[in-house]
């Protein structure tokens, strides 16, 4: 992967799961990317093969049961997509039910992966954080 993901773009899905994935984000994911369940809220993680090789190392270092468990559940829904010439992918319904996806969605880059989310799930999310705690949490940071 050659740069970080960053940007808000709102791409329009069709009843299918098709959609034209933003170029810009293309362009630095490479010419093919996973689809994965996003572990943290009902989204769909955008990884470069890089990333999804670096993204494995860690689901496969939890031990035990619970580490079979989760690389199962995680790993069963993880598509491989290879843009057409016009930029389309496919997601497929597992993914787009995990991600509660029915109409309008909003792809986020989020430095190291991007995100698919649906529209309405993600502005619930993103309102969640004002910029007052934003600051709070980089008081001690130099930016």
């Amino acid at each position: 992967m050659s740069g970080a993901l960053y940007g808000t773009y709102y791409p329009s899905i069709d009843d299918k799961g098709r959609l034209s994935f933003p170029k810009e984000l293309r362009d630095i994911l490479g010419p093919e990317f996973y689809l994965c369940a996003g572990y943290e809220d009902h989204y769909i993680s955008v990884y470069s093969p890089e990333e999804f090789d670096n993204y494995q190392r860690k689901l496969s270092s939890i031990p035990g049961r619970l580490g079979s468990a989760i690389r199962r559940k995680l790993l069963s829904l993880t598509d491989k997509q290879i843009p057409d010439k016009q930029g389309r992918i496919s997601i497929k319904d597992p993914l787009r039910k995990h991600a509660l996806i029915e109409k309008d969605i909003v792809v986020v880059g989020s430095v190291t992966h991007a995100e698919i989310w649906d529209k309405a799930t993600w502005e619930k999310s993103d309102g969640e954080l004002s910029f007052d705690q934003i600051a709070e949490a980089l008081a001690d940071t130099i930016i």
